[in-house]
């Protein structure tokens, strides 16, 4: 028997959620699959976390498995379900096993897809385990759905999933089984469960009770994260004060980390925070905390059953950072109660009172079981009934409100929330025009008879390609534009993005905006983005120093959500200058282009890609 398991990123053009796509889960089962002494294997990291659609159904059709497994999350969902309908279409003898969060007994966005045979709910490893000892047959055991003779899934076991303790479960990091997909970041738990009830969140619905990996593991991986040169060790506790005998894990932290190689980062509640506690923390080696304000409205926090004390809250942010910690201080737009104006107060109150070091706004998603998913109706909430699941209107807030709590954020950071990503073959880091295993991420057409040689690179190439045109080869659309559109129908999760010669008028840029108009990519969903809403296809231009991205036309009309309500954009043209400084020749150059010219933003890449 063998097994191949995958779990895909977050995409993006330059590709940085790729570096940190650590399959956690994944390495889990192949923990346990080895104990079971059956072929497991992880899809290698290159094509796992930079490949294609293709390249990736081209491993596992040539792997030939018995069975797949892939971890569905909010981000890849979508992509999973199309390469489990490939891969089934294809491969129709193969077992196809979805789990992850998105897999819940309410989503029925995920339950009425085919192309998978097995779900599972919940946590993975007891389920995983019985299924292996168990294959081909499909064992009826709770946590686990199984489609039945009519082709619906079915529970398979009456019972709800039980939860015994985690002492058994062999640590993937320590086996071995994670090393081939780190890249100086280490993602690890110290518990399960979690104390809170929030109700966007489905993890306690999951894991009710808290329960703890035994300390000696949790310092074992500690010394062999140093020992292999990593970095930084991010926790995946959901609030990591709660952690039973935590001030003796910090000692010990602190011990075994004395010489400050290792970062640590994690999420809590900074109300639990004290100086005793902060001064262990900044000892222990941890650089950044990430807490979660999301509201300062009583009445919007009693819904979600949040609280907060804004006395304790500032002390322990003040404390933290005494000590060296950097604070992230999280807000929620769209909250049950909250409006507009409640939203810039939170926004205020924490700029106000300098309680952060760093500040985000994030939209509100109505996930799959969770609290406010079930209970919307009655609270007046709508959202997106696919992923991300973005609210999209409350009791005295619509989608125009939420969005423009975005541009209020941006006003008072004076920052960028949603920066556009630079792909690597466009000024980049990334040398060349492939990474390694040689997936390639730029195409370059300066010749009408390169235009052939696409083809050959459907199964090498990267999820974000950028292919480079020279003039003679944009202006014969009937050459080029098949070929892309072949290439997006066979990959449609694909980023694309064009450069073409600086000198070009709008008029010649319409093929490739047609294009862009006929897909549809989960990047293109948000409407929180305060410009440039269309992602998952760009065209830019270089010259004289400068990169810029090209309005796209979309921009000029109105997005309309699918529940009817319509957000506004307007045309933005992105400038990456040296020094932010635009010369004056480029503003003439795009008036000569436009007759209302788009606005001209300065464009900053985010400067946290490695």
């Amino acid at each position: 028997m063998r097994v191949v398991l995958l779990q895909l990123p977050i995409q993006g053009h330059d590709f940085f959620f790729s570096r940190e796509n650590i399959p956690l889960a994944a390495a889990y089962l192949k923990t346990i699959g080895v104990q079971e002494g059956i072929e497991v294997e992880l899809v290698p990291r290159s094509l796992m976390s930079y490949g294609s659609d293709q390249a990736i159904l081209r491993f596992l059709l040539d792997a030939r498995p018995d069975m797949v497994g892939m971890s569905c999350y909010l981000w890849n969902v979508d992509r999973s379900l199309f390469l489990a309908r490939q891969l089934k279409c294809q491969l129709p003898e193969c077992t196809i096993v979805l789990g992850g969060p998105e897999m819940t007994l309410d989503n029925e966005y995920v339950l009425r897809s085919q192309g998978f045979d097995i779900g599972v709910i919940g946590e993975g490893e007891s389920v995983w385990r019985t299924l292996l000892q168990s294959y081909p047959h499909v064992p009826e055991v709770p946590g686990l759905l199984s489609r039945g003779e009519d082709g619906r899934l079915y529970s398979a076991g009456k019972d709800r999933l039980r939860h015994g303790t985690l002492e058994h479960w062999p640590s993937p990091f320590l086996s071995g089984a994670l090393d081939p997909h780190l890249d100086g970041v280490l993602w690890l738990e110290t518990v399960r469960g979690c104390v809170h009830r929030c109700a966007y969140c489905y993890y306690h619905k999951q894991s009710p009770t808290l329960r703890s990996f035994p300390l000696d593991r949790i310092l074992e991986e500690i010394r062999r994260a140093l020992g292999r040169g990593l970095k930084e060790i991010v926790f995946l506790d959901p609030c990591f004060t709660k952690r039973p005998g935590l001030e003796v894990l910090l000692d010990r932290l602190g011990t075994i980390n004395a010489d400050g190689r290792l970062h640590f980062s994690a999420e809590c509640n900074v109300e639990d925070i004290d100086p005793a506690m902060a001064k262990r923390m900044g000892k222990a080696g941890f650089t950044d905390l990430e807490v979660g304000l999301q509201s300062i409205k009583a009445s919007t926090l009693r819904r979600v059953h949040r609280r907060f004390r804004p006395e304790r809250f500032l002390n322990g942010v003040r404390s933290l950072q005494e000590n060296g910690v950097k604070v992230m201080v999280d807000i929620i737009a769209g909250l049950p109660g909250d409006t507009l104006p409640d939203i810039r107060r939170s926004i205020d109150w924490v700029v106000e009172h300098e309680a952060y070091d760093f500040l985000m706004l994030y939209p509100l998603s109505l996930l799959p079981a969770t609290e406010l998913r079930q209970r919307a109706q009655e609270l007046g909430l709508g959202a997106m009934p696919h992923p991300p699941y973005l609210v999209t209107r409350g009791p005295g807030l619509s989608a125009r409100e939420i969005s423009a709590a975005f541009h209020y954020y941006e006003e008072c950071m004076e920052e960028d929330i949603s920066p556009l990503e630079t792909p690597p073959g466009l000024g980049g880091r990334s040398e060349g025009s492939t990474f390694p295993e040689g997936l390639r991420h730029t195409l370059r057409w300066h010749t009408p008879e390169q235009v052939k040689r696409l083809s050959p690179y459907r199964e090498r190439t990267a999820y974000a390609l950028t292919v480079s045109m020279a003039g003679e080869v944009l202006r014969q659309p009937s050459l080029w534009v098949p070929v892309l559109k072949d290439y997006l129908n066979s990959s449609p999760f694909s980023l694309l993005s064009a450069e073409v010669p600086p000198g070009v008028f709008p008029e010649s840029l319409e093929p490739l905006w047609q294009l862009a108009r006929e897909r549809r990519h989960p990047t293109d969903f948000d409407y929180t983005v305060t410009h440039t809403p269309y992602r998952s296809f760009l065209v830019f231009s270089r010259s004289r120093g400068l990169l810029w991205k090209w309005p796209d036309p979309r921009e000029s009309d109105r997005m309309v959500l699918s529940d009817g309500q319509e957000v506004s954009f307007h045309p933005v043209c992105l400038v990456a200058a040296p020094q932010k400084k635009l010369p004056p020749w480029f503003r003439d150059h795009i008036a000569e282009r436009y007759p209302s010219p788009p606005e001209i933003r300065i464009w900053e890449p985010p400067d946290d890609r490695p």
